[in-house]
């Protein structure tokens, strides 16, 4: 038995350890790999894909397995040498970072299975509101086309059928308000919802922006545009899309265009 107890020792003792290490730098891992994406310092591909999903989804397992085996041996040493060895916080911290985590990874896996991979999102599919060519000379050959006309969902569908199917509550806003009042509203809440607006021509009744996420610094494009609607009010439309054209936005752009129609309607 003392031998027996004298082995658990040497394991518990050195495992302890290992769970602490796991519990502090794991977040640590993923906490670099966003920033590091959303600064540069690397592409998306490496600091999404391989750092977060990748080697990431690796070190929660590991996380997981050292907290589960810390914690049984921990049990069965207090069994059999009816005291207590080690530090029992340590395999619990890992065992909460691994379950975080996971939960996560879960939580993100179901919504890109449940959420329509549409990386452009408009009210007006017949007649999106463009973006000015200064802006579109600013942009990378990376980033995703503004062809909204050219583009198919996965299975060969335009964007149109598949937008109409998934969200058919986004279509054109109709104010009972006048255009460069609805226009003033517009840039309001883009100010209040933190997009950096760029080109705005209260002339033209219309603005181009951009938005970017707080982790990893995925990058959207935005315009909205304001038109009469021949009865005194306003005809208001928006288009959101994501630059990164592989990575899914998990309904994040149509969100947005929901919330700033939300915004718009009359009270």
């Amino acid at each position: 038995m003392d031998r027996l107890l004298g082995v658990l020792r040497a394991i518990i003792l050195p495992l302890g350890w290992i769970c602490a290490l796991l519990a502090v730098t794991v977040p640590v891992w993923f906490l670099v790999a966003a920033l590091g994406t959303k600064w540069e310092f690397w592409t998306v591909a490496f600091g999404l894909d391989w750092m977060t999903h990748s080697a990431g989804y690796k070190l929660l397992l590991a996380c997981l397995v050292a907290g589960l085996l810390g914690a049984v041996l921990m049990l069965v040493y207090r069994i059999l040498g009816r005291e207590a060895v080690g530090v029992v916080t340590s395999p619990v911290l890992a065992l909460v970072v691994a379950a975080t985590g996971l939960s996560w990874d879960w939580h993100v896996d179901r919504a890109r299975a449940t959420t329509p991979l549409l990386l452009d999102i408009t009210t007006d599919p017949d007649d999106p509101p463009h973006f000015t060519p200064s802006f579109q000379a600013r942009r990378s050959r990376a980033d995703a086309t503004l062809d909204y006309a050219a583009k198919r969902a996965p299975d060969g569908r335009p964007l149109a059928e598949v937008q109409a199917a998934a969200y058919p509550g986004l279509v054109t806003a109709r104010v009972p308000l006048a255009p460069d009042t609805v226009f003033r509203r517009a840039l309001d809440y883009a100010h209040e919802e933190r997009w950096r607006v760029g080109t705005a021509s209260e002339s033209a009744a219309m603005f181009e922006a951009g938005a970017e996420s707080v982790w990893f610094g995925l990058r959207d494009d935005i315009v909205v545009r304001v038109r009469e609607d021949g009865e005194g009010g306003s005809l208001v439309d928006i288009r959101s899309l994501a630059r990164n054209p592989g990575i899914h936005d998990l309904g994040r752009n149509a969100r947005r265009v929901r919330d700033f129609l939300g915004a718009m309607s009359p009270a």
